[in-house]
């Protein structure tokens, strides 16, 4: 009897044992699964510098898919390159906003990619904000004015505001994007959900300090006016109370003739605008030297962050936060020397 209750007792232990072993296994393997490496895709510059932020320490692959020399994407065609990473791609990381308008040919490539839109949360609050107090406010009460019902090549055949996709160039703007990047990568990806958030963390406190850095600087600033070239800095200004006079849209420099060219320097006469912010790329457009002939005031360049840069930054900083610190001091300088 004590015999058949050893037995019974090492076959418990056995059968114990062995549930225990494939319990393990199994739960190795669920764990091996959730750590397989995948292969995230950002549209663009901006996307990719928030990504690789946030992928701190994660075992996953990121990959840019426009080359880091262009710059927004209204225009941009899908090259072979980008059609292979797409295909091969698990997550694709966007701007939204009207951006990415090949999104629909990368769902053709791969049905089965998860989109993450960084402006997902942003969109409805930033159309009502543009509906009521858009940037180009201003321009119907300027194409009224133009005479002879003259089309107006400043502002594009008609005038229409163009939804306004240049969000990252917003510290706040930048600051949700980031918590929806990270908040998507955590639903797509819970094995690293504390990673992910740590990560988050680290980057919305760096980008909290230099907006905080930045009012600081440009608030004790009285009058802050300026004209533009392309909207990029719409959201830059509307967030540090610079008022934008005008706007000269990307495409229509070489367009405008000479009454509507002496229209803007009535405009900024007027308005006492001694300040040009524009694009590197732009700087030296012919309309732009016109227009300082006649009127005294200075160009200043300001990054628009959509390409790479030969930078280099430690290991603690965060692309994103130099160079839009930067950015921050070219406009202080602006002002403080007009």
């Amino acid at each position: 009897m004590k015999k058949k209750t050893a037995i019974l007792i090492l076959l418990v232990i056995a059968y114990t044992g062995f549930i225990l072993y494939k319990y393990n296994e199994r739960t190795k393997l669920q764990q091996e699964i959730a750590h397989k490496p995948f292969t995230v895709v950002t549209s663009f510059y901006p996307m990719y510098i928030h990504t690789s932020a946030l992928m701190k320490e994660t075992p996953h692959q990121l990959l840019n898919m426009a080359d880091q020399t262009v710059g927004c994407l209204h225009d941009y065609q899908l090259t072979v390159q980008d059609t292979k990473k797409l295909y091969e791609a698990d997550v694709l990381v966007i701007n939204g906003l009207g951006s990415e308008t090949f999104i629909e040919k990368a769902y053709m490539q791969n049905p089965t990619l998860q989109v993450i839109d960084a402006s997902q949360q942003l969109e409805p609050l930033l159309h009502g904000e543009e509906e009521a107090e858009g940037l180009h406010n201003h321009e119907q009460a300027h194409l009224e004015e133009t005479h002879d019902g003259d089309e107006d090549p400043i502002h594009g055949e008609d005038g229409h505001h163009h939804e306004n996709d240049h969000i990252w160039l917003s510290i706040e703007g930048t600051i949700a994007q980031v918590q929806e990047i990270a908040m998507q990568l955590s639903a797509i990806d819970p094995a690293y959900q504390s990673v992910y958030e740590a990560n988050a963390r680290a980057y919305i406190e760096a980008l909290e300090a230099l907006d905080e850095e930045a009012h600081q600087a440009l608030e004790v600033i009285d009058t802050k006016k300026a004209m533009t070239v392309h909207d990029a800095f719409y959201y830059l200004a509307q967030e540090f109370g610079i008022e934008i006079v005008e706007n000269i849209p990307e495409g229509s420099y070489e367009n405008a003739s000479a009454k509507q060219i002496q229209t803007l320097i009535h405009q900024m006469e007027e308005e006492d605008v001694k300040v040009i912010f524009t694009e590197e790329k732009n700087q030296d457009l012919a309309i732009l030297k016109t227009i300082q002939r006649e009127v005294p005031c200075s160009i200043y360049v300001l990054d628009a962050l959509v390409t790479g840069t030969d930078q280099t930054f430690a290991p603690d900083e965060f692309p994103y936060v130099v160079r839009m610190r930067k950015n921050i001091e070219t406009v202080r300088e602006a002002f403080e020397h007009e």
